[in-house]
């Protein structure tokens, strides 16, 4: 029996692993790596929204941004949005057992609109944060602010870097039309 459960975890250890790494090979997502934690803080710290914000976690893996902004900002509308099984299992269960204003939602990021956005996070690849420009360009309201770790988007220019480690850099965008 024991060798059963054991090969179970090893099968599926694997499976992860080979889904990972044809995201990462062939449809150019990024692979699961959090934000750090002294990022989180000093993003959080140095973030200005309104009471009852609308903010998202694009590829939010665990939420970890969000589960930081839920103590801040209790009445904030906080979404998750993840497309990998796993992540999203472990954001939604940490969300639903702490009771939170976290909702996780497994979907496409493209696949979301942004419309009601006050303010959008993500952590992802230089590749994604090109495609991710024209998205909120075209549908993030006037005012709204996109903070991206680690990676700039091409064409826009940030309103404020914030310097968060050796080399770590957080860039703060404010969407104008």
């Amino acid at each position: 029996m024991s060798t059963i459960i054991f090969l179970s975890f090893v099968i599926a250890f694997f499976l992860i692993m080979a889904e990972q790494f044809f995201n990462l090979l062939f449809r150019g997502y990024a692979p699961f790596i959090s934000t750090r934690p002294q990022a989180i803080d000093k993003i959080v710290a140095d973030l200005e929204l309104p009471g009852k914000a609308v903010v998202y976690e694009l590829g939010c893996g665990k939420a970890p941004l969000l589960r930081a902004l839920s103590r801040k900002y209790p009445q904030a509308d906080l979404i998750g949005i993840e497309n990998e099984p796993v992540p999203y299992l472990i954001a939604s269960i940490q969300a639903n057992l702490a009771k939170t204003n976290i909702r996780i939602k497994r979907k496409n990021l493209f696949n979301i609109s942004l419309a009601d956005a006050d303010a959008v996070y993500c952590y992802l690849n230089p590749k994604m944060m090109a495609k991710l420009e024209k998205k909120f360009l075209s549908e993030c309201r006037n005012g709204a602010i996109v903070i991206s770790y680690q990676f700039p988007m091409p064409e826009l220019k940030p309103e404020k870097i914030l310097e968060v480690g050796e080399g770590e850099k957080v860039y703060f965008y404010r969407i104008k039309k």
